[in-house]
């Protein structure tokens, strides 16, 4: 199963986007941004992961966005039209981001892990906030694969999980 932070996800490519003058380079496949809200690519749906047959099983994307209830729908309809099978949309605070999001997908990650739905999960992510989440997953018995970008990527996190790549090529900011 795949678990991504899509909020921060977004926020730190904008970062990154910005820092380059606002264009990325030329990508091998198509990149989708909603500005600060979600990003996704066409090469993280994998069915071949570091030489081994990839069986995702469901991608869990967990961001928030401004706005009514309309608003919400849009943004879950764009992911479902990207192959995202469980969105989880949440309303944002003007003046911060939600931590539903965080716990939300704290609790997803961790309610399979106990219930032994995955052996390894893959975690779109850069915080350190994850790694007691991670060494949770790991006392199940699974795996923790980190797929990240490298902008405040954090290296306590990296030493936590089973393995972990740097994705900045994926979208055009590495």
């Amino acid at each position: 199963m795949v678990f991504v932070d899509g909020e921060n996800f977004a926020m730190r490519y904008g970062g990154m986007l910005k820092a380059m003058g606002g264009t990325p380079r030329k990508t091998s496949g198509e990149v989708w941004c909603i500005p600060d809200v979600a990003l996704w690519a066409q090469q993280l749906h994998v069915q071949q992961a570091h030489g081994q047959l990839t069986n995702v099983l469901r991608h869990y994307y967990l961001t928030s966005v401004q706005g009514d209830d309309a608003k919400l729908d849009e943004v879950e309809t764009w992911l479902k039209g990207k192959r995202i099978e469980a969105p989880r949309v949440f309303k944002r605070d003007k003046n911060r981001g939600s931590k539903r999001v965080d716990i939300s997908l704290t609790t997803e990650m961790l309610t399979h892990a106990h219930r032994k739905h995955f052996d390894v999960a893959i975690l779109i992510a850069g915080d350190a906030d994850y790694i007691p989440l991670v060494r949770a997953v790991q006392r199940e018995g699974a795996r923790v694969h980190l797929w990240a970008l490298s902008d405040g990527l954090s290296p306590q996190l990296v030493a936590a999980v089973d393995y972990s790549v740097v994705i900045d090529e994926i979208f055009g900011v590495g």
